[in-house]
């Protein structure tokens, strides 16, 4: 069961990698304007699940991998509140649904767990 959610998982991380990179300027909308260099923490972040959706697969250290995972998550959903709060839709240019963008938030707790769960040994 744990190779099924290592996939899906690394297959979650892998395609939001690739798309920091191919929609940054969406990603960079949800970034709060506050901070800065907001467009090489959007190309940081995206390096960032892809080297994440790789070192799921490496036995070695996976301990520390699921608990960098689990922070690096952790630290991304001030982003998804920012983006619920400010209405920003996925799509520039089209309103955003407030439901799905409040919907959305609790979803970042099966990623904390399940990344804490892979980086846990198997005691077999």
């Amino acid at each position: 069961m744990k190779v099924f959610f290592r996939t899906l998982y690394s297959i979650l991380l892998v395609g939001a990698g690739i798309l920091h990179f191919v929609h940054e300027r969406s990603f960079r909308r949800i970034v709060p304007k506050t901070l800065p260099s907001r467009r090489s923490i959007v190309l940081v972040s995206g390096v960032f699940e892809m080297i994440f959706s790789v070192l799921l697969w490496v036995k070695k250290g996976q301990h520390i991998t699921g608990k960098l995972l689990a922070l690096f998550t952790t630290a991304v959903f001030p982003a998804n509140v920012y983006m619920a709060v400010k209405k920003i839709s996925f799509r520039p240019g089209e309103q955003a649904n407030p439901w799905i963008l409040w919907l959305r938030l609790p979803l970042q707790v099966p990623l904390v767990a399940g990344a804490l769960t892979l980086g846990r040994k198997d005691n077999r």
